[in-house]
């Protein structure tokens, strides 16, 4: 490939804060409102002008995880911030049962069934809210870039807005970007497989309809507040983490829409197009290596782990040709598989942890991916706070904070 130089220049630093929070999904809200609420200074930077990610910019609404899908489920696994966050877009009318994965009936506050369907409007209302409510400082419309570092350690992040080009300096930062960019540019080792032959799961584009019937008890379908969200066309053999990739998936993806449409109006005449998902729903893409990798044996058994943060009881989707359910609870996520084992700053959030393609697919969904980043983000501001190493911190002190804070860490020894 042929190089050009581009001239070196100085950064106007902009920001110096305790936790820097790269990506606004669901996992970069929920690590940003445990960090602030722990006690530090917390910056979130995303790239549009709301927050929520795949869930809101990906029109991927639904809430998968909560619990096991398919019995035994008589446990949730899921609670704290996210639970939080679902009692408050039932308060605000933005959520119910997801009937697309066979949850039928009424929620309640307090509890939640294997999936939640939310409004995505609502939720980008409530998730702002709740970040402003526990002091996070919010930057919006700013494209994380690159990464300075030395040695080991992330020395700031380089970001992109209308302001230019500019610098951020951090204490401790989360890599909530999804598919590992900062860790990747800071230089951290990682796995991916390969796009094609039906290894890496495809992308999808969703999207949102009116003039489908609320579901009955029987039919299952992603509904909320009178709309109806679908799975659009699906492209395989593609890496979202690849810009000429993303570029095809999309373009393919949005050309093939029209025969969606046709053919649900064969179905429902009435149906139209309301939207369509701001960019195209990306499942997989980088893992990065952490101090420990979630095994296929750790997933399939259940067994306990020592330093547990959060657990995934969600199915594994694809990697065994059909959807494969956990004959337990869930299986626990060790804090070890949050921090990666080539950098010193960092802490990962949501579905670039360290895990095999199988455990992965598992943690990847909305619910785990919130446990999860509530723990990450609990520790990176412990860290921040105390000025140690995330591979220093007292994973006990995190255990016993992230209970205390409702979260749920483990899978009871009397359950197993």
């Amino acid at each position: 490939m042929k190089m050009i130089n581009e001239p070196a220049k100085e950064l106007p630093l902009v920001t110096e804060t305790d936790v820097v929070v790269v990506g606004g999904g669901p996992g970069g809200i929920i690590s940003a409102i445990a960090s602030a609420r722990t006690g530090a200074k917390t910056l979130l930077i995303e790239r549009y002008g709301f927050v929520g990610g795949m869930a809101t910019a990906g029109l991927m609404t639904s809430f998968n995880g909560f619990r096991n899908e398919h019995l035994p489920n008589h446990i949730q696994t899921v609670k704290g911030i996210a639970q939080e966050l679902v009692d408050r877009l039932l308060d605000a009318g933005g959520a119910c049962a997801c009937t697309a994965h066979g949850n039928f009936g009424e929620m309640q506050k307090g509890t939640c069934p294997y999936a939640v369907s939310f409004d995505p409007e609502v939720l980008k209302h409530i998730a702002l809210e709740m970040l402003c409510e526990s002091g996070v400082q919010i930057m919006l419309h700013t494209v994380f870039s690159n990464v300075m570092t030395d040695g080991r350690d992330v020395s700031a992040v380089i970001i992109e807005n209308k302001s230019g080009r500019q610098a951020i300096q951090g204490r401790l930062y989360i890599d909530a970007t999804g598919d590992g960019d900062l860790c990747a540019r800071a230089g951290a080792s990682y796995e991916k497989v390969e796009k094609t032959g039906e290894r890496m799961m495809p992308m999808t584009l969703m999207y949102r309809v009116m003039g489908i019937p609320k579901p009955a008890s029987n039919e299952a379908r992603l509904w909320v507040n009178g709309l109806t969200t679908r799975w659009g066309p699906g492209v395989g053999g593609v890496d979202g983490s690849q810009a000429d990739d993303l570029t095809i998936a999309e373009i393919q993806a949005r050309r093939a829409l029209d025969e969606h449409i046709k053919g649900l109006k064969k179905e429902f005449l009435n149906v139209t197009l309301v939207e369509t998902a701001t960019m195209i729903g990306v499942r997989e893409t980088r893992r990065i290596i952490g101090h420990y990798t979630i095994t296929e044996d750790d997933a399939i058994s259940g067994r306990p782990q020592p330093d547990s943060i959060a657990v995934s009881s969600n199915p594994v989707p694809g990697y065994y040709g059909k959807r494969f359910f956990f004959e337990h609870l869930g299986f626990e996520i060790p804090y070890r598989s949050l921090v990666p084992v080539d950098l010193d700053n960092v802490l990962m959030a949501g579905r670039c942890i360290s895990a095999c393609q199988p455990a992965f697919q598992s943690a990847r969904s909305m619910a785990p991916n919130m446990a999860i980043s509530q723990a990450s983000g609990t520790a990176g501001a412990m860290c921040a706070l105390s000025n140690c190493k995330p591979t220093d911190l007292d994973v006990k002190s995190l255990q016993d904070k992230l209970e205390a804070d409702g979260a749920i860490i483990r899978i009871p020894p009397e359950e197993r």
